[in-house]
């Protein structure tokens, strides 16, 4: 597996998985948890992992929300300009 820059932006990785793609993981990661089907330090390990890809998640959910923001103010403002 390549090793990613970490300061590269994630969002537009292209070999990162998709929004979707991670939260069904972290949903396998849950029931892998609740079954019982690891052991505590592999649970904990991919409790970790599950933490990290909702931080991931969290952050796209952000900026998609601030492009929402940035695309509805601009177009209330050419709205506003078509007025005068």
């Amino acid at each position: 597996m390549a090793k990613r820059d970490p300061h590269k932006d994630p969002h537009n990785d292209p070999d990162a998985p998709s929004f979707e793609q991670s939260l069904e993981e972290v949903e396998s990661i849950i029931e892998a948890i609740e079954s019982g089907e690891v052991g505590l330090e592999k649970s904990l390990a991919e409790y970790e992992r599950g933490v990290k890809i909702l931080k991931r998640c969290r952050d796209i959910l952000t900026t998609a929300e601030q492009r929402i923001e940035s695309l509805s103010k601009d177009l209330k403002e050419s709205g506003d300009q078509d007025d005068e």
